[in-house]
């Protein structure tokens, strides 16, 4: 991925929701693709793409009135993770966990540079289809790639 500016942008499918990323969340702390069941059934796909940003530096810029939320609570941690998509058009756009306040998960496909993602970690492979290949250079873990509370601390 080229090196981010000090801001990034994003939006929901139909430009109702529009996000921005600056400073330290313009930067992630990880790409990650999740296999998990919930990230799944959410995407209706094989798995998510998603950056894992800091809190700090992500703002909703436009349409926030129009995000609905949804508490996965099928989570391992059995902490519900809060889902977040646009009323008007679907797209998931967010999650926050409760195990660390300081990020914020964005569905990376709503990135407006998403063409230069590239996961750095792949997640909850022990549910990855067998039609989708092991990743080449991505760190690969069976359940959580990381402990979710030293993150972005």
């Amino acid at each position: 991925m080229s090196e981010p500016t000090e801001s990034r942008t994003g939006a929901c499918l139909c430009g109702k929701i529009k996000y921005q990323l600056q400073g330290k969340a313009a930067k992630p702390l990880h790409n990650t693709v999740c296999h998990c069941l919930s990230c799944q059934r959410i995407t209706g796909s094989a798995l998510l793409a998603a950056s894992i940003v800091s809190k700090e530096g992500f703002s909703i810029t436009q349409g926030e009135d129009a995000l609905k939320s949804h508490a996965d609570t099928k989570s391992d941690s059995g902490q519900p993770l809060t889902r977040k998509f646009c009323s008007e058009c679907g797209s998931r756009l967010f999650a926050f966990t409760p195990l660390n306040e300081n990020i914020v998960m964005i569905a990376a496909g709503t990135l407006d540079d998403f063409e230069d993602w590239r996961p750095s970690k792949e997640q909850y492979c022990v549910h990855r289809l067998g039609f989708v290949d092991k990743m080449k250079g991505v760190e690969s873990q069976d359940r959580h790639v990381t402990n979710m509370r030293s993150e972005a601390e």
